[in-house]
């Protein structure tokens, strides 16, 4: 994967952090900030995600909810409603 130099100031407690970090793990300073942006990236992505998900799925539940207190113009079970519009079911032969 190609690679791009940047330039990004920090403050002096975060590269004594970042530069503490990498010894202990044996890491360039470069790998740790690539790997933390990188995690952080993705973090922000799932995020986003997952409250896409979420309003979504409150959207289903509110339109269920309205659609609960409606009343039915049909009185049948909607198993039976389900089965009726889906006709008999073919029987296969396995032989």
């Amino acid at each position: 994967m190609p690679v791009e130099k940047i330039t990004v100031s920090l403050p002096a407690e975060l590269v004594s952090e970042i530069d503490r970090l990498s010894a202990a793990e044996g890491v360039s300073r470069s790998s740790l900030v690539r790997e933390a942006t990188a995690q952080y990236l993705w973090d922000r992505e799932a995020t986003h995600a997952a409250r896409l998900h979420r309003e979504a799925a409150d959207g289903v539940l509110c339109l269920l909810d309205s659609l609960q207190k409606l009343d039915p113009l049909d009185k049948r079970p909607v198993l039976d409603i389900l089965r009726e519009s889906r006709g008999p079911l073919e029987v296969r032969d396995e032989r």
